[in-house]
């Protein structure tokens, strides 16, 4: 599929925009930045370019945040499961993305969006206990990364994982900081070779990751002033209220 042969200052605009509201999600929650971007992006991009731009931010995003964390070898023991498991499952999910329509990647995305919403909303989580943890992370790990290489929005599961096992906030966000950027290298990687990254979507890219970093630090004030339980309900109202519709737009063909 061909995507923008010349970016008028329009895209490049509304691409941007998209990044700083998805940063400030990212800023203000500690997640958030691919669920956010990829509910609004398919709107006026194909679906395949969204991921191809989405993916590079994502990546160059969580490597400041993973540093920051201070708990590099701490993270990449613990959750050695979860990340052999990503390893598997980005592949897999990679050699679907050429397979299957738009239509199908945007119920797909929509189905994600609307459920990790839903299940926020209503305080759902999964709670293991120790003995799972190891099981429960390659689980983890083969379904984000399927889901990853689909949209790009493998958090979800992620998150869910992370709540259940009730890690305190700096290993929480240590940890899915590692496995957004391993997820990130490999679809990278993969898309490389399938031939989704274009010039044009570099160059998007390149415009994208600084509206996403200016984001993350209005997101950071915001949290600063506005209760993060309020922040978070609105936030997921939103999403799944656009995930209905991207939904909606896969089953009635775009």
């Amino acid at each position: 599929m061909n995507f923008l042969t010349t970016i008028t200052p329009a895209d490049a605009a509304l691409v941007a925009a998209v990044f700083i509201l998805g940063g400030m999600v990212k800023g203000a929650l500690g997640f958030g930045l691919p669920l956010t971007t990829m509910a609004i992006l398919p709107f006026f991009v194909p679906v395949d370019a969204a991921l191809a731009v989405n993916v590079v931010v994502l990546f160059l995003t969580n490597i400041a945040q993973f540093l920051q964390m201070g708990q590099m070898r701490e993270t990449a023991t613990r959750f050695a499961p979860v990340l052999w498991g990503i390893a598997i499952g980005v592949p897999l999910g990679t050699a679907m993305v050429s397979a299957f329509s738009d239509e199908f990647l945007l119920l797909a995305l929509g189905a994600v969006v609307v459920t990790f919403s839903v299940l926020s909303l209503s305080s759902v989580n999964l709670d293991l206990r120790p003995a799972q943890e190891r099981p429960v992370g390659w689980i983890a790990g083969i379904l984000g990364g399927i889901v990853g290489a689909l949209t790009t929005v493998g958090g979800p599961l992620f998150v869910m994982y992370l709540v259940g096992l009730r890690v305190e906030r700096r290993e929480f966000l240590s940890a899915l900081s590692l496995f957004f950027i391993l997820s990130a290298v490999l679809v990278s990687g993969a898309f490389l070779l399938v031939g989704l990254f274009t010039p044009e979507r570099l160059f998007l890219a390149a415009i994208a990751l600084p509206a996403a970093i200016g984001g993350m630090w209005l997101g950071n004030r915001i949290a600063a002033y506005v209760p993060a339980h309020r922040f978070r309900v609105l936030v997921l109202v939103v999403l799944g209220c656009l995930g209905l519709n991207l939904l909606w737009r896969g089953i009635s063909g775009g």
